[in-house]
């Protein structure tokens, strides 16, 4: 008995982390869209692939590319066909067809400097074999790869953005995880409620992975507020402790929600999905997902809608 009262009080933190997670989340995109990180990074990244301040702005400045961002923006993402096409097109003069390699060839050797960006595109050349599709897919997987390092970056910078977000969050909002474990303990009925509504979450939810995008929908946010202030548990500020133990526990449960926070919805999510399958003795349905390549993104997030409370 005492072993299943333990479960069902880690279920119902770890449900609370993942609604504290989502909020955090949203938070964290308000942020980076406030701060143009995705699109300024973008732009960094290409510059520092070509290596030549006039050729990334031919690139950069391509109708195919100026026409994927809103009016006066610059684009969060740029599709890595779309790189190859402005990329080929910057290399001829006017009058030339960048779908022709010996265009694209002389172009290469005749207007950039020499340095690693003019090898590494010499290279694509000569393995395209005169082949102006193998070459804009060489381009397109040098693009990918440039990508691929800029996201992981980006990945690092956000999971310390969603470590302060999740702290601030946290001292905001008073969420004390020793002070919530203690009142699930105390209270069975309170318990069986969130816990019942914390196994329900991954076969109710609706999840979507989406790079580029907040991770989850507006109303995933609104429920995930209204659960939280909703659900009778011990957050806020209103009784203080009153000596150096009891601020020593209140700082302590404050540090742990924020640092269970910061790991993100998706890891909470998974914990509970787990949990489901384990004691439903079954598999819950497939979630899908979709991730989209070679953008400038943080880690693929899940946009889940969680049910209400009973």
């Amino acid at each position: 008995m005492f072993g299943s009262t333990i479960v069902d009080i880690a279920v119902g933190l770890f449900f609370f982390y993942f609604l504290f997670s989502v909020i955090t989340s949203h938070i964290n995109e308000l942020i980076a869209a406030m701060m143009m990180w995705r699109a300024n990074d973008l732009e960094a990244q290409i510059r520092h692939m070509l290596g030549d301040p006039n050729l990334a702005n031919k690139v950069l400045q391509n109708p195919v590319i100026t026409t994927i961002a809103s009016k006066g923006e610059k684009p969060a993402y740029i599709p890595p066909n779309t790189f190859a096409l402005a990329l080929f097109d910057a290399f001829v003069p006017e009058g030339q067809s960048p779908n022709v390699f010996d265009h694209v060839r002389a172009g290469v050797a005749d207007n950039l400097p020499t340095n690693q960006a003019t090898a590494a595109v010499l290279k694509i050349l000569d393995r395209a074999n005169g082949d102006i599709r193998q070459a804009r897919a060489g381009a397109e997987e040098w693009f990918n790869e440039s990508m691929d390092l800029l996201s992981a970056a980006y990945r690092r910078r956000m999971q310390w953005v969603s470590f302060f977000v999740a702290l601030v969050l946290t001292s905001v909002l008073g969420a004390d995880t020793l002070a919530i474990a203690d009142v699930l303990y105390k209270e069975p009925a309170l318990r069986a409620a969130i816990t019942g509504a914390a196994q329900a979450a991954p076969s109710n939810a609706s999840v979507q992975g989406t790079q580029g995008t907040p991770p989850g929908s507006g109303s995933s946010l609104q429920q995930s507020v209204d659960l939280v202030s909703k659900s009778g548990l011990p957050f806020g500020w209103g009784t203080l402790p009153n000596d150096p133990i009891g601020w020593f526990k209140k700082v302590l449960g404050l540090l742990i929600t924020g640092l269970a926070i910061s790991l993100g919805a998706p890891f909470w999510f998974s914990l509970l999905k787990e949990i489901s399958n384990f004691r439903g003795g079954g598999s819950a349905p497939a979630s899908t997902t979709s991730a989209a390549a070679s953008a400038p993104a943080p880690t693929t997030a899940a946009s889940v809608t969680p049910p209400s409370l009973p």
